[in-house]
């Protein structure tokens, strides 16, 4: 059974208003369909409360490495909550935490959902590291942005690509990707590196459900992609 992996970057399951249950509903029903033809690698990242804390306790914490640990733990806070509102799935029924139970997870279960591993490594390179360890050649990113734009979005000029190349994608990363723990750049540089050496497409899409839906499909969808 092939296997899809998918980065859902933390602000859209935890938002200042709180979770999004509404779009990990509408996730559940589009998983549905799908699992008795792919597995499916979840990851999940921090979001709205991780950036809150990291950002709030940063003048007393001068320690990046901590501050990374402590994104982590939300972003397997949210991975817990995810799972929890995916359980009517074949779900593998802890958050994963390593390469190696991830491993066994694919074995055993349709579903697998996984936060953040180590200091210094984006859930976004998570997903590229499994992605490239279950020799997985599709990895969708969902994000509030359905497009990798050639500088911030928020610059005047700023450009949307809707195709580029995985050297094109480190270019831009390697320019705009800071490491500072918190930060929310679309796919970061360390992410990128692995998708190329691996030759993983990358599919760029919304939270719109449809855009996802396609993308999973191989049909037209409103996004970037690298490849």
């Amino acid at each position: 059974m092939d296997i899809i992996c998918i980065s859902l970057t933390g602000g859209i399951v935890s938002r200042e208003s709180g979770v999004n249950v509404a779009f990990i509903k509408k996730l559940e029903k589009l998983l549905k369909r799908y699992q008795s033809k792919y597995k499916f690698i979840i990851t999940v990242g921090g979001g709205y409360a991780s950036r809150l804390y990291i950002n709030s306790t940063r003048s007393i914490i001068s320690n990046n490495s901590l501050l990374d640990q402590i994104g982590i733990a939300f972003t397997r806070i949210n991975a817990l909550i995810l799972k929890d509102l995916l359980s009517s799935l074949d779900l593998y029924p802890n958050v994963v935490t390593s390469m190696e139970e991830l491993k066994m997870a694919t074995s055993t279960n349709e579903i697998i959902v996984m936060g953040g591993l180590i200091p210094g490594v984006s859930t976004d390179a998570v997903c590229a590291l499994a992605c490239e360890a279950m020799n997985c050649k599709m990895l969708i990113n969902v994000s509030g942005l359905a497009y990798v734009y050639d500088r911030p979005p928020s610059e005047k000029g700023a450009r949307k690509l809707e195709t580029l190349s995985h050297d094109k994608l480190l270019e831009i990363a390697f320019k705009y990707d800071n490491r500072i723990a918190g930060s929310n750049f679309i796919f970061d540089m360390f992410a990128s590196k692995i998708a190329k050496r691996a030759e993983i497409q990358i599919k760029f899409v919304s939270d719109d459900i449809n855009s996802l839906d396609a993308a999973i499909q191989g049909k037209p969808y409103k996004g970037s992609i690298v490849k």
